[in-house]
């Protein structure tokens, strides 16, 4: 039994690897860009649209951008954003269990814990190094974050305009929020 166990894991190895390595692999772009204050269904639906992706296969890219990275600087001292306590409406979290085919108890409860979830899913995390600069977040994103600390620090990367640029340019599928 311990021999057939080790062989397929051995057999599956090489295929992770090979899906993950994959350049030819859809890609979504979710352009988030609309604060939090200004339209809190932006930022719930990104968060669908982000899930969506991923338990469809895509790789997803998500690019926090504009107003939007106001949404994700205060609470992070904490590791939650400052949504973290908002709670997922319980009928929204009983349809992506229905559509997603999984428990309701696997669907997060807050979108704090959501942000968790689709971070440790897989979708990576990326930030305008430029509106840190100007909106006096961050003098130099590259050593340090400013006033975006804790867990945004820890998932948020940083990214110039030509690597936003790049992102776009390498996306099969992409939204705005």
């Amino acid at each position: 039994m311990k021999k057939i166990f080790i062989a397929l894991i051995c057999m599956m190895l090489p295929l992770m690897t090979l899906a993950e390595a994959n350049p030819s692999q859809e890609r979504l772009l979710v352009h988030m860009k609309t604060g939090l204050k200004h339209d809190d269904a932006q930022i719930c639906v990104a968060y669908n649209v982000i899930w969506a992706g991923l338990r469809s296969g895509l790789k997803v890219d998500v690019l926090v951008d504009a107003d939007a990275i106001n949404t994700f600087k205060t609470g992070w001292t904490s590791e939650k954003d400052s949504i973290q306590d908002y709670d997922i409406p319980e009928n929204l979290r009983e349809a992506m269990a229905s559509q997603f085919k999984i428990d309701l108890d696997v669907v997060p409860k807050t979108y704090g814990d959501f942000l968790k979830t689709l971070h440790k899913e897989g979708a990576t995390f990326y930030i305008n190094k430029g509106f840190l600069i100007v909106s006096k977040i961050a003098e130099q994103p590259d050593k340090d974050l400013g006033s975006i600390a804790g867990y945004a620090a820890k998932i948020f990367k940083p990214v110039s305009l030509l690597e936003m640029v790049e992102l776009r340019r390498k996306a099969t599928f992409d939204y705005t929020f």
